[in-house]
């Protein structure tokens, strides 16, 4: 009898472990828009060739962003650019030369709007995780009504004790500018995202959020 206890308490622990993994493999970072804003002048039919640019110091996390958004951009049918293609590395937006200079590179390039996306908050939150206890039963009738059983039974419980963990939130803004207006500021919207897996699929979830909330303004013209 211990042999068929210990025999199926050991294959209830492989289907749990198994359970776990699937379940793991299959989270993903989810990013959800906390607001959006649309200013009156903006472009009636939307706009066709956007540049984007991420307002970041991290290079890596500049370039996934950027290439994230124009990919999920030209799947709406817009046609992007990446400031990372078009700005130099010394580029200074606090010296007037230089951002003429850029100014013009960008109208002569045809762009019509600028989106920029930047990390305006960060929170850190410490929440209680309870113990749970998680049940490996065997096939049997009877278990609670006899020593044996019942001992089977518990001894294939396995007791998970709590513990504090600490959420990331990162809170960014993304802003669309009409080129065609001065730089006029024409939408803006605010996205939540907590825990984020890893930046790849941070990038990948962001950047359809985004576009997504641009095409359901009326900002995206094929």
């Amino acid at each position: 009898m211990s042999s068929r206890y210990n025999t199926v308490y050991s294959s209830a622990q492989l289907l749990l472990s198994l359970v776990f993994v699937l379940l793991m493999s299959g989270c993903g970072t989810t990013v959800h828009m906390t607001g959006t804003w649309k200013g009156n002048d903006a472009a009636p039919t939307g706009y066709h060739k956007v540049l984007i640019a991420s307002l970041s110091s991290n290079l890596g996390a500049r370039q996934t962003i950027e290439t994230d958004l124009a990919s999920a951009l030209a799947k709406k049918g817009i046609v992007t650019g990446k400031s990372l293609d078009l700005f130099p590395p010394n580029f200074d937006p606090k010296n007037e030369a230089s951002k003429q200079e850029m100014a013009d590179k960008i109208r002569s390039e045809g762009y019509t709007a600028v989106l920029t996306t930047s990390l305006v908050n960060k929170e850190s939150e410490t929440r209680y995780v309870p113990g749970t206890m998680m049940y490996a039963p065997y096939p049997a009738y009877g278990w609670y009504g006899s020593f044996w059983g019942y001992y089977g039974y518990m001894y294939g419980a396995t007791y998970s004790p709590g513990y504090y963990t600490t959420d990331k939130i990162y809170f960014l803004e993304s802003n669309l500018y009409d080129l065609t207006k001065n730089g006029q500021l024409v939408w803006s919207g605010q996205s939540e995202t907590y825990n984020p897996s890893n930046l790849a699929s941070f990038g990948t979830a962001f950047a359809k959020t985004v576009s997504d909330a641009l095409q359901n303004a009326g900002m995206l013209q094929r």
